[in-house]
């Protein structure tokens, strides 16, 4: 199982609260370090660029709110970089995201199915 597939797989496992962003990342925290996982939380890329998470090479972007443009632009500025070899957007913004951003594999988990 590949280092996203895990993530994946451990996302999908609880409900988290939906209200604040900081909130949410704070509770993907706590379930990243009960799990033993190797992460950066807030990793910087630039002095302009920071993602939410950093596993390895896998970089994990949280948002709540914001347009679908605001989130892709965001997410296409992060595959710019080299260090970011693949994206996982974690959201509860219904949205999709092509296969690929700059080159790199992209991917969603809709944090609102849980609550379906």
């Amino acid at each position: 199982m590949s280092e996203l597939q895990k993530i994946v797989h451990l996302m999908s496992s609880r409900r988290f609260s939906l209200s604040d962003e900081k909130r949410l990342q704070a509770e993907m925290e706590e379930l990243f370090t009960a799990a033993a996982f190797s992460f950066k939380r807030e990793h910087r890329l630039d002095s302009r660029s920071i993602i939410d998470f950093m596993f390895g090479d896998v970089g994990v972007e949280v948002k709540i709110k914001g347009s679908r443009l605001n989130i892709y632009r965001q997410l296409e500025r992060y595959a710019e970089f080299e260090a970011v070899r693949c994206l996982l957007l974690v959201t509860n913004v219904p949205m999709g995201l092509p296969e690929l951003i700059n080159g790199k594999p992209a991917h969603v988990i809709n944090l609102a199915r849980a609550w379906l």
